[in-house]
């Protein structure tokens, strides 16, 4: 008799071991296989079997059926290998024991179509779906009918050792509105895109992805341990720490430490919360809005005081107030003349407080703030006009500027001994490891936020470690493509030059698209948004994907793609000190025309240090920048939207935006 096929862990333990033949849930039922490749194929039986794996189409007789056979190990893991075949389908696919009776009967997978596979990873951009919100192509998915695209989910899993299996239950859904509403907006998108310029095509998209989690969760271990050697110092810990959990007390033993670095972190300095009765003379002074890595040095983890005195009218503190102190990481508390007036613990969301009536007073009054950091960036992350007390009679009292300050720092909280998203390797483990040799026509990345911090230079080396191993893995006969999305404008617009880690990391992911084979890059810089690190545009996103693969993965030259400059900056002539920047298309090196005018967004930097604005102008594929100026002005280096939140609007007369760049400038051309 047939058996259907179900998820290994969806099986009762009784018809495990009654029938220990599996075939992997990436292979099952509705599945999308890799078209035009060698197909690896695996699962379990009994050590020692032979297994026999049958493809057939539905419409095909079954003496038409291709077979071939697979003895399992000593562990009992089998593998076969299919020949390449072109896109189409249905097929049933079967794997049963070569000599088979009663419950022995094979599994089979109906309804499985070739076509192309796309493992879409990386962190919540990634991992964004439609219950998010959505600004466009809501409609799209609301609507979905397309048989040929399909979903597999494997999202959230985490361990300390590579897995062979999937650590939950796993199956390909179609991508109706049912399963669309809870897949990777990202993902679907771009597989819309694709199947509209390829209609003949199915497209299988994989989800491996988890909000939040940095890039060293998705290495493994030897590949983080190629990165340097503080990076291999950090795994090694890592795992070695999370190998010793259970000895050490486990998780009991954690949550008991945990509550004793909380009591410290609760009452350090606390006294600094009252009024002006508290004597702060001796503490350094502080230019608020300022971050820890600033003020104290860019390894500082702990809590900071900060107090501030301020005269008021009596008109001013007639009635209540709106204290408004700008972002803050990660988390703070205020005092108004000793009184609790609020607390935020969202690191990017505004900390903004009512001060009751009562509790100002005509003359001085004084602000206490209490910040809490406990890893990478920390203090004040706001702009100074953020900094202000709204009083009664509609006037505002600036705050930015001289505070009283002084620093408390402490070790932070014990290591949490249970493996999670930020843990070395873990989701590699549990999510990629499974899939290998998995075939696959590429892959695309959206991640990098949790990386952000003056990280950029060690992010591209991660990046490689990462994409060189996948490619090892993964089955692909070229070596796999992965796509990028550059990280959207976030947080403030500054009003000077501003040396943005943001912006750091944007150019650091273009550089890998630029600069690493069969790798690009998808601007997304004008689709962000001040206070919501999640574009809601991911349609957007999803087609910008979508025209990269199929430039680069598929050959297609008429795809719009956001320009790049073509080679380094170069002088406009001996006598002057404008530089001028040529534009090309990043797959083909054609130049590509520009939205001609005057350009927002570019500063340049005499001595390689300061920043100042510059003047731009486009015309035809070229950006002149800078003032017809003596040589001895001449920069030596220019930026594009280095900002956190740029303004900026280099374009192509298409409208695809440029991202942020940082170059040095040559000799005239």
């Amino acid at each position: 008799m047939k058996r259907s096929l179900l998820p290994l862990a969806l099986l009762p333990a009784a018809a495990l071991a009654a029938a220990p033949l599996t075939l992997a849930p990436m292979f099952g039922s509705h599945a999308v296989l890799q078209r035009d490749v060698k197909l690896p194929v695996w699962g379990t039986a009994e050590p020692g079997a032979n297994v026999k794996v049958r493809l057939v189409r539905d419409d095909a007789d079954e003496g038409n059926a291709i077979e071939t056979i697979a003895v399992a190990g000593a562990d009992g893991r089998w593998r076969a290998v299919l020949p390449p075949h072109p896109a189409g389908g249905p097929f049933r696919l079967s794997a049963g024991y070569l000599s088979a009776a009663g419950s022995d009967a094979p599994l089979i997978a109906e309804d499985v179509l070739f076509g192309d596979v796309w493992l879409c990873s990386g962190q919540s951009n990634m991992d964004m779906s439609y219950g998010w919100g959505l600004t466009r192509g809501k409609e799209d998915m609301e609507t979905a009918d397309d048989p040929w695209m399909r979903l597999f989910d494997d999202r959230n899993a985490a361990s300390i050792t590579p897995l062979d299996d999937l650590s939950k239950p796993a199956a390909w859904t179609g991508s109706g509105f049912a399963h669309a509403k809870t897949f990777s907006a990202c993902g679907w998108f771009f597989g819309q895109a694709l199947r509209k310029a390829m209609p003949d095509v199915p497209i299988g998209l994989v989800e491996a992805s988890w909000s939040g989690s940095p890039i060293k969760t998705w290495l493994s271990a030897e590949a983080y341990r190629s990165v340097g050697p503080e990076q291999s110092a950090e795994v090694d810990k890592a795992l070695a720490d999370l190998a010793a959990y259970d000895a050490a007390g486990g998780k009991a033993e954690y949550e008991r430490r945990l509550a004793l670095w909380k009591a410290e972190c609760a009452t350090k300095g606390d006294i600094a919360a009252e009024g002006a009765g508290f004597d702060d003379a001796s503490w350094a002074e502080a230019e608020v809005p300022v971050r820890f890595e600033d003020q104290f040095d860019k390894n500082f983890d702990g809590c900071a005081w900060y107090r501030r005195s301020f005269d008021l009218t009596a008109a001013q503190a007639a009635g209540g107030a709106t204290l408004s102190l700008g972002t803050i990481d990660d988390v703070d508390v205020a005092w108004v003349n000793g009184v609790f007036v609020g607390s935020n613990a969202v690191w990017n969301v505004p900390s903004v407080y009512k001060v009751p009536a009562g509790v100002l007073r005509e003359g001085r009054n004084v602000v206490a703030v209490k910040i809490v950091d406990i890893g990478k960036a920390g203090g004040f992350t706001g702009k100074p006009g953020d900094v202000a007390l709204a009083a009664a009679d509609g006037s505002s009292v600036a705050l930015a500027g001289a505070w009283r300050s002084e620093g408390f720092r402490y070790d932070p909280p014990p290591a949490n001994g249970e493996v999670n998203s930020w843990t070395p390797t873990a989701c590699y483990n549990a999510m990629l490891h499974p899939l290998f040799p998995m075939a696959l026509k590429g892959a695309i990345w959206y991640q990098g936020c949790s990386d952000v911090g003056g990280r950029g230079p060690l992010y591209e080396k991660k990046f490689r470690a990462m994409a060189e191993d996948w490619r090892a893995h993964f089955t692909h006969p070229d070596g796999l493509p992965i796509f990028i999305v550059q990280l959207a404008a976030y947080l403030e617009t500054h009003d000077e030059p501003y040396d943005s880690w943001w912006a750091d990391m944007r150019w650091s992911q273009m550089k890998l698209g630029e600069t690493l084979p069969k790798c690009g890059t998808a601007v997304a810089i004008d689709i962000g948004h001040h206070t919501d690190i999640h574009p809601k545009d991911k349609k957007s996103v999803g087609e910008r994907l979508a025209a990269l693969a199929l430039a680069q993965a598929y050959g297609r030259e008429d795809q719009a793609l956001s320009p790049v400059p073509a080679d380094d900056v170069a002088l406009a002539s001996d006598k002057s000190a404008q530089v001028r920047i040529r534009f090309a298309d990043p797959v083909s090196g054609n130049p590509v025309a520009l939205k001609p005018g005057a350009i927002k967004g570019f500063q340049i930097a005499k001595d390689g240090k300061s920043f100042e604005w510059a003047e731009a102008t486009a015309d035809g594929d070229t950006v002149t920048v800078g003032a017809d100026a003596a040589p001895s002005m001449r920069p030596v280096c220019v930026r594009y939207a280095w900002d956190d939140y740029p303004d900026c609007d280099l374009a192509t007369e298409a409208g695809l935006p440029v991202g942020p760049f940082e170059l040095a400038v040559g000799p005239v051309r």
